[in-house]
């Protein structure tokens, strides 16, 4: 029976079994007030209707939780999540033919790194904070004791733009044509976008993405001699300056043994198998999920109490007093003395 009908009919059992199949899944993803009628009015006219072509990956995912299950896809080394979306194409790393926008992303590669490099130059600190998960089944707890770390050697730090919807201001201020490249450059892009860097002699531990709802764009921009980085069973050895797209949802690690700090521009974008609507759907429910568990974070007086995801990722900010790690060319930036 239809979401519609079971409005409709809302005295009959199985009605009642569909209405309240919809609503743990809307409690599932913390969808309140307005968005709630908006999904429900969503599904009603859009993923209910089994002929509406537009909407069919999301509509067998929605099936799936309304059921309390998961798709199993048996793809070895991919992620098994509630949040992955039957149908989509899966692959480790993708065609270069599939993404023909590449090439825009790719002519912005110098006006990045100069811009970077000269953020680097001033005397404040660049941005840059370690790499801190709240959970990571290979990571060791952080000698700080906040959150894990996500390498068992070396150093890894980020400089966040935009994570999970929230939009790091003082960051972007910075960074006005990386952020430029990155609305005009990239498709539909997923609200995350960050410098990842990695000091010489870094290790990342295996570790995979939650869901295949976005695919992971990089843009090399430095550093990348003796880097390598695994996908499901493919090793990649990139270049700098030459984009590409691969699937975070695959176990991945990385390796860097070149004597430069490897910093690599990272954009998300939502799958492109998925329809401007079902983007829509899933974005509204994630981004109540995150308002949400916001809300709660800045509520919850817990004495004492463990740090949330946002929590880590705001005291981290504080944690790097110098940008002494970063280890650059001389010939790359003439302040630096030879290596």
């Amino acid at each position: 029976m239809a979401f519609g009908e079971a409005s409709a009919a809302h005295e009959s059992p199985s009605a009642a079994r569909v209405l309240t199949a919809v609503e743990k899944v809307l409690d599932e993803w913390l969808v309140m007030g307005l968005h709630r009628a908006g999904a429900k009015k969503f599904i009603q006219d859009k993923i209910c209707k089994g002929e509406n072509e537009e909407c069919q990956r999301v509509r067998k995912w929605l099936l799936l939780r309304m059921n309390g299950r998961i798709w199993e896809h048996g793809i070895p080394l991919m992620c098994r999540s509630a949040e992955n979306v039957p149908g989509l194409r899966s692959s480790p790393v993708w065609p270069r033919e599939d993404s023909t926008w590449l090439t825009t992303v790719e002519a912005h590669h110098q006006e990045i790194l100069a811009e970077l490099m000269a953020v680097r130059k001033t005397q404040q600190l660049s941005g840059f904070q370690p790499y801190r998960d709240p959970m990571h089944s290979n990571g060791k707890p952080a000698a700080d004791g906040l959150g894990v770390e996500g390498v068992d050697r070396g150093m890894w730090n980020v400089l966040y733009l935009f994570l999970n919807h929230k939009q790091f201001e003082d960051n972007c201020i910075r960074f006005p044509k990386t952020i430029a490249a990155i609305q005009e450059a990239f498709p539909r892009h997923y609200s995350h976008a960050f410098f990842s860097a990695l000091t010489p002699g870094s290790h990342i531990l295996k570790h995979m993405g939650p869901s295949n709802r976005m695919l992971r764009v990089w843009l090399p921009l430095c550093g990348f001699d003796k880097f390598k980085l695994r996908v499901g069973d493919q090793i990649l050895e990139p270049k700098e300056g030459e984009a590409f797209v691969w699937d975070h949802s695959f176990e991945h690690e990385a390796w860097h043994e070149g004597s430069e700090t490897r910093i690599v521009l990272i954009v998300d974008i939502w799958h492109p198998d998925l329809s401007d609507a079902e983007v829509k759907f899933l974005r509204t429910l994630q981004s109540c999920r995150l308002r949400a568990g916001k809300a709660l974070a800045e509520l919850e007086q817990r004495e004492p109490h463990e740090a949330t995801y946002f929590e880590i990722v705001e005291k981290a900010r504080s944690l790097l007093t110098d940008d002494d790690w970063w280890v650059v060319k001389a010939q790359r930036d003439p302040t630096t003395p030879p290596m």
